[in-house]
């Protein structure tokens, strides 16, 4: 996949405080890259204003006071992402936006090992502890379920990269043939992955690569319409009055306040902790972005966390909601105790949606999009929904306000067509 790569000025959001070679007014220079139709940005540490910037050619012009400085960073960064590119070209293996970023950020820092393991099985599992020691279990997960399908190939029993044959790698995809198209693509991915790191590190040849005997083509998942629950809907789901000391009952208000606290991802809620709702307002940096974010709660989130104060059930590890606690002491821990509870919390939302004669499916991510479209309902500006989601772009925010309810639909076209 291609990557488009440019230097911007970033219009969404003027600076508001003097910092590194910012100006108060103008507006943060990036470099923009986009791959698959998503976008991630690094920050140059330079701003501009409007009239110092040519849009079109991506650069200051010679009017900006850091014309020199800002030309080099800017260089130095196409420069940088380039070699990135091709060193990974070099390799024989993808790169992605994601990992061009991280590594241009210093995130991806490689752990020096001498003499890492030549058997594919015990090379995995060296991954699976790298990504475990820099508290990445998503990426540790990859590598630890693509392992079992390895295992299972291997019955057992390691092997060397060198001593795969193509017998091997035919019997690999036959073995994972049964499973749906996007886990198929999902492990033969991570598969491919493993064997580009591996002749990175010497201990392949491109001529054992997979890819020369599995015929490979990525997945590509196409964009289902997004269903928020309709706004009279979600009204008499608050309604519901559920028994204290429940689970569903936790679960209407865990809803309650991931709804009225802007749309807030599961996973930041549950890793809230007490000193950071301060005055009425939370403060915290959201899991999937890295962004800080400080703003006032709604009143009625509020009203949650202060039940949550004296709930019979307290986090022994100061968080608000008493689902994480001093056992889960690392990131593999934390990763699996949110999942286990954002299971039972969807499956109570299902409860609760059907109840109140929704029929459609319900989730965390539902809610998310229910707030968003209800504010769009009531004719809120998209660029204040934009940053109340905590979007990067509008255009990220416009896919949460594709699902226009369909009755709004039909009652404009009655309206017009009197």
């Amino acid at each position: 996949m291609e990557i488009a790569i440019k230097s911007i000025l970033w219009t969404y959001r003027e600076i508001l405080e003097t910092e590194k070679n910012y100006v108060i007014g103008e507006h943060e220079v990036r470099i923009r890259l986009s791959q698959n139709r998503d976008s991630k940005y690094l920050s140059t540490g330079y701003s501009s204003s409007v009239d110092n910037w040519d849009a079109a050619q991506g650069l200051p012009k010679m009017s900006h006071p850091h014309y020199v400085a800002l030309i080099t960073r800017i260089k130095k960064f196409l420069d940088d992402i380039n070699y990135e590119i091709k060193s990974a070209e070099k390799a024989g293996r993808l790169i992605t936006h994601v990992e061009i970023k991280a590594r241009l950020n210093n995130q991806l820092k490689q752990s020096v090992v001498v003499g890492k393991p030549s058997k594919i099985l015990a090379y995995i599992k060296y991954l699976i502890d790298y990504y475990d020691s820099v508290d990445n279990p998503g990426y540790a997960n990859v590598f630890y379920n693509n392992r079992l399908t390895v295992k299972k190939l291997l019955k057992d029993k390691d092997k060397m990269f060198v001593a795969f044959t193509k017998a091997d790698h035919e019997a690999y995809a036959k073995q994972i043939a049964g499973t749906s198209e996007s886990t198929q693509s999902h492990y033969l991915r991570t598969y491919y992955r493993i064997w580009n790191l591996a002749i990175k590190d010497g201990l392949a040849m491109q001529d054992h690569h997979p890819k020369n005997v599995i015929n490979f083509k990525a997945y590509k998942r196409i964009r289902t319409k997004k269903r928020s629950i309709k706004s009279d809907f979600w009204e008499r789901i608050m309604k519901l009055r559920l028994a204290k000391g429940t689970r569903i009952y936790r679960s209407h208000l865990l809803m309650q306040f991931m709804y009225y606290s802007r749309g807030m991802n599961f996973n930041d809620m549950l890793k809230l902790k007490k000193e950071q709702f301060v005055n009425d307002g939370i403060q915290y940096k959201r899991s999937k972005n890295k962004r800080k974010y400080d703003f006032e709660l709604h009143p009625k989130a509020v009203d949650v966390i202060k039940i949550f104060e004296i709930f019979f059930e307290q986090s022994d590890a100061g968080f608000i909601f008493p689902f994480l606690m001093a056992e889960h002491d690392t990131a593999r821990k934390i990763d699996a105790r949110i999942d286990s509870a954002l299971k039972d919390f969807n499956e109570d939302s299902q409860a609760m949606a059907e109840a109140v004669g929704w029929k459609k499916k319900f989730t965390s991510n539902a809610l998310r999009h229910g707030f968003a479209s209800h504010l769009n309902e009531k004719n809120v500006d998209i660029k204040i929904i934009q940053d109340a989601l905590g979007h990067e772009t509008q255009s990220q925010t416009k896919v949460y306000l594709d699902d226009i309810d369909d009755s709004i639909i039909a009652n404009a076209i009655k309206e017009a067509l009197k």
